[in-house]
């Protein structure tokens, strides 16, 4: 049973969870998967009452062990997801030192599947994923990238030591925060500081 993720996307009509914590319905067991990404069936998301107005409930839209149901694909990785965020038809997720493009593949049975863009960069900061039309930005411990979905590139040659300076103690990484500012067309991002 799907208790928790780090996060929710709607996905070819489709929820889908990255970074699942999963247990038994009356057990207060908890089995975190971090590098997992667990999708419900086409329909309904919600498996308990109460639901929204007009909504309805069915108790297996997410079980992976009936066919038509939900599912589930671990990402062929021990690092745990990060952060992610869509470019026009693929999930870009980022891993702790890779990326990776979650795919559709239109088959009921497997639904989604992994593809692996690359192995160098990955995201430090769940809340430092910009998306854009060509790419999504995102704060590593490496680099600051680009993804788009075929290439990473780095986007920080000018300044490339300033992600070494980034504050990783007193939660440094989850304190990153990127935000796009159309008007003046510029990204930015807070960060702590060691001084």
């Amino acid at each position: 049973v799907l208790k928790g993720a780090r996060m929710l996307f709607v996905y070819k009509d489709q929820m889908v969870a990255l970074s699942t914590v999963e247990g038994t319905y009356t057990g207060t067991d908890a089995i975190f998967h971090t590098n997992r990404a667990r999708w419900s069936q086409n329909g309904t998301v919600f498996f308990s009452n109460p639901v929204p107005v007009n909504q309805t409930a069915q108790f297996d839209a997410w079980r992976s062990d009936i066919p038509g149901k939900g599912g589930f694909t671990d990402a062929p990785t021990s690092e745990a997801i990060v952060g992610a965020e869509f470019i026009r038809d693929t999930l870009i997720v980022f891993f702790e030192r890779s990326t990776w493009a979650l795919r559709y593949t239109g088959t009921p049975a497997t639904p989604f599947e992994w593809i692996r863009v690359n192995v160098e960069f990955g995201c430090e900061s769940q809340f430092s994923v910009i998306p854009f039309d060509r790419g999504v930005l995102a704060v590593g411990d490496r680099a600051i990238i680009t993804a788009d979905g075929n290439n990473v590139s780095r986007i920080d040659l000018k300044i490339p030591d300033i992600v070494f300076d980034f504050q990783n103690s007193s939660n440094g990484p989850e304190r990153v925060y990127g935000i796009r500012d159309y008007f003046n067309e510029l990204v930015y991002w807070t960060w702590v500081s060691p001084d």
